[in-house]
């Protein structure tokens, strides 16, 4: 009987040890947590994946990444096979942010984290369908400030503007930031061309010699993101167009911006941290996938409804520290 009753428990201990080996997630901070990450690619937005793949990795997490949801059907259809497949939270650089009650209605429950492109405040919830990225007034305050300070004793610019894509948040943001601080300044701005180039340093440049056609005089050309602003200051340098006497701004510290910064095409840019928003994202993912709240992050708001990734200005004078 005694050889029976040991014989059993040698299984149980055994029956134990291999259950531990094989929960890869037990082990780390991330417990059972399972992660989506749905987005579309750019250097940016690549730049937060790899952060928050590498963060997950760190947690002991398990993350899926599809930088393949370039549009709004896309992610719907993968946010909910990611659902069926058991993912506990769900990351989303969404294509569209007025679509977010469509990607709430297909997570069926699931908490998402919404990253870099903000929702309208009534899809929001604390602790279940939150946002993580950085202030996009701030940006465009950034660049006002930096465009005052270049002239002090100015008090009329001529400005050009590319935006992003309408009504995304980060072109309302910035857009806004730029505009309020401008008037708030005192300093008059004439917008002698304002159009959206969809991010898109291809659609910048094609407007911006539709622009330069009309021949009209312009003090500064300001972007709402590096790749629009870098792409208009090569052409400006290659067509014997000064950068240093029509500076040239940009949003988001991309390798592309700080490079162009060295080689004086940009003259300013500000920092959005990819990295750091990857990791406050997979921060968040982790606790909402245990039913936790999210007020512990760096960053996070009294609401827990919303986590900012402050931005940070970046000119000749600092951009190797980037």
């Amino acid at each position: 009987m005694k050889k029976i009753v040991s014989f059993a428990l040698i299984l149980v201990m055994c029956a134990v040890l291999v259950g531990g080996c094989g929960s890869k997630n037990s082990s780390g901070s991330g417990g059972s947590a399972k992660l989506y990450l749905s987005y579309t690619k750019d250097d940016f937005r690549q730049a937060f994946a790899d952060a928050a793949i590498a963060e997950a990795g760190n947690s002991g997490v398990t993350i899926v990444a599809n930088a393949e949801d370039d549009t709004v059907e896309k992610q719907v259809e993968s946010i909910k096979n990611a659902v069926a497949d058991g993912c506990t939270a769900i990351l989303c650089i969404p294509v569209n942010s007025a679509t977010a009650q469509q990607l709430e209605v297909a997570a069926n429950g699931v908490p998402i984290i919404f990253c870099n492109s903000k929702p309208d405040a009534e899809y929001m919830e604390a602790n279940k369908y939150i946002y993580v990225g950085s202030s996009e007034e701030q940006a465009g305050q950034f660049q006002a400030e930096k465009l005052m300070a270049l002239y002090p004793s100015k008090k009329e610019f001529n400005i050009v503007m590319f935006k992003g894509v309408k009504d995304h948040s980060g072109t309302v943001g910035r857009q806004n930031g730029f505009k309020n601080t401008m008037k708030a300044n005192g300093i008059n701005v004439n917008y002698v061309f304002e159009d959206y180039a969809d991010w898109s340093g291809e659609i910048a440049v094609e407007k911006f010699k539709q622009f330069l056609k009309t021949g009209q005089a312009y003090d500064a050309v300001v972007c709402h993101n590096d790749t629009m602003a870098v792409a208009v200051a090569d052409y400006m340098m290659e067509n014997g167009i000064s950068t240093e006497d029509i500076p040239v701004f940009g949003v988001d510290a991309t390798a592309d911006g700080l490079a162009s910064i060295d080689k004086g095409g940009l003259t300013f840019t500000v920092y959005q941290s990819a990295k750091g928003q990857g990791i406050a994202a997979v921060q968040a993912g982790v606790l909402m996938s245990k039913g936790q709240p999210v007020g512990s992050i760096d960053g996070a708001d009294e609401s827990e409804t919303y986590i900012y990734v402050p931005f940070e200005a970046v000119d000749k004078g600092n951009y190797k520290n980037y």
